[in-house]
């Protein structure tokens, strides 16, 4: 067995159980969250009220582009003047922070925008939304040397915590693999010290993405100094490097990097989008709470604008679908261990254009 495949499979069998760190919602609030914007306020006053609205519309703003620079055009300006138009509710939350340890509560304003009607100004100004199904989750793979080897980091260190934070503003999730013995950490830091991008990457599917992000950091003397790899399907795109005496600035410009060219890459395939219908049929269902699973995993998959019962039968139901892109290219977003599986992409049966399975 090779070097390379031995690792493979060292990798492979030391995540097949293991969680992930990421963020744990579902696809419908992930979807929520991007038209929702969160800002300190000192009080509860009208006054600041309009000024914190105004700063959250600006961060839902730059999540629906994935631009940080959009917000100071002269279209989007007056836009953002306008946020309390587009205020579908908001409130107010407290938490208590320790400050040089002393206790510290602080108010923030949490308010949610009119979702279809913020897509619409935005494109009727030329600006690209881009769209929550077109999001890849981001696996990242992080070793860090500060002189004695390399070693992984994640979002349990504060510097992590601050990256996901970067990439969370304009829009996109990081997940976090985690190995769970100092082995396999230590044998895992070494694969992504060398770059091994192939190795790292085998394992993204089962996070329903083909995106990850791979950094090595190195401290020299005061400064630390980051190599960045952003592999899609497999393949390593060209590098980029940042250098800088703190460890969460350096760490952020990974993931600006990782944004910039997944937003790039995610607005080019949008572009090849189209509504299509298509008619499926669905195995599986053995009561009404399958049939409600089921219309709920739809109801909350971002490709999905529609569907409609057209036949039952048995443990199965033909369902005509409205489709933001082709049959074939839905199929493939689904995961094959998933809740919804495929089990033939183009069945030898009449008016069906695919089947699926409800998996229990």
């Amino acid at each position: 067995m090779s070097v390379r495949y031995a690792r493979l499979l060292a990798v492979l069998l030391s995540l097949l159980c293991l969680p992930f760190y990421g963020s744990p919602a579902t696809a419908q609030s992930a979807s929520a969250a991007l038209y929702t914007g969160e800002v300190p306020v000192p009080d509860q006053s009208d006054e600041q009220r309009a000024i914190a609205l105004k700063s959250a519309m600006t961060q839902v703003v730059v999540k629906l582009t994935g631009d940080r620079a959009v917000a100071s055009g002269e279209a989007v300006a007056k836009l953002i003047e306008s946020a309390e138009r587009y205020v579908q509710q908001y409130t107010y939350r407290q938490e208590v922070a320790n400050v040089d340890g002393q206790p510290l509560l602080r108010l923030s304003l949490v308010a949610s925008f009119d979702r279809a009607a913020l897509d619409r100004v935005l494109r009727d100004r030329g600006l690209r939304v881009w769209t929550p199904a077109a999001r890849a989750p981001v696996v990242t793979w992080l070793a860090l040397d500060e002189g004695s080897g390399p070693r992984l980091l994640d979002n349990t260190d504060p510097a992590g915590r601050a990256m996901q934070q970067v990439a969370e503003q304009r829009g996109i999730t990081l997940v976090w693999p985690r190995v769970e013995t100092q082995d396999q950490a230590l044998t895992t830091a070494q694969i992504v010290w060398e770059g091994d991008v192939m190795t790292l990457s085998a394992d993204a599917a089962r996070y329903q993405t083909d995106t990850v992000l791979v950094g090595q950091l190195r401290r020299v003397g005061d400064v630390w100094s980051a190599r960045w790899t952003l592999a899609l399907g497999g393949q390593a795109q060209p590098i980029w490097e940042s250098r800088d005496a703190d460890l969460a600035t350096a760490l952020a410009a990974g993931a600006e990097g990782a944004v910039d060219r997944t937003r790039g890459r995610s607005s080019a395939a949008a572009e090849e989008r189209r509504i299509t219908t298509a008619k499926v049929w669905i195995s599986g269902l053995q009561s009404a709470q399958d049939y409600a699973r089921l219309f709920e995993i739809l109801g909350g998959n971002e490709l999905v604008r529609e569907f409609q019962p057209e036949q039952a039968r048995g443990d199965g139901v033909l369902l005509k679908l409205t489709l933001n892109l082709a049959l074939d290219r839905w199929l493939a977003y689904l995961p094959p261990d998933g809740t919804l599986r495929v089990v033939s992409a183009a069945p030898p049966i009449e008016g069906v254009e695919a089947t699926l399975a409800l998996t229990p």
